[in-house]
């Protein structure tokens, strides 16, 4: 185990594999994007589970995990990223103790576009973080894949 968080969520391991090898595994039900703006990380409020945390969700009929990472991005930060970076996939086990996979993506743009929530947002607000200001809780099992992918060797 690398990490859990309150959810009940744990992230088992993140497997360093290529896009196109996402057909070999069962279950990616899930994508997450890891956007960043000149060294600091786009991250939201989740007001439904009142912390902050990285864009993800689960990919959605006829949908790709790159087209899942990009839609979810925008409809959490309302930021448009097309170009994104694989970097694998996480293998998480749910709080029932199913298993999945969360193909995980990164990109990089060059300035924070607005954020203007709406009642339907699951995100209230959205912020660059240097990983290192203390801003409340953070998702532990986001923070460890940012850690994964991101930071290592750094």
């Amino acid at each position: 185990m690398l990490a859990k968080n309150k959810s009940g969520w744990i992230l088992l391991e993140h497997l360093d594999i290529t896009e196109e090898e996402i057909v070999n595994y069962e279950k990616v039900t899930g994508a997450f994007a890891i956007v960043t703006v000149d060294g600091q990380y786009i991250i939201g409020y989740n007001k439904w589970r009142q912390q902050w945390e990285f864009c993800g969700g689960g990919i959605e009929s006829g949908e790709t995990a790159r087209e899942a990472a990009i839609r979810e991005l925008f409809e959490e930060t309302h930021q448009r990223v097309t170009e994104l970076v694989f970097k694998g996939i996480s293998r998480m086990q749910r709080p029932n103790g199913e298993f999945c996979y969360q193909a995980v993506f990164t990109g990089v743009v060059e300035r924070l576009e607005p954020f203007e929530a709406t009642d339907e947002d699951e995100m209230s607000d959205i912020m660059l973080w240097d990983l290192k200001q203390d801003i409340g809780y953070v998702d532990e099992c986001d923070l460890k894949i940012v850690e994964l992918v991101c930071t290592a060797g750094k």
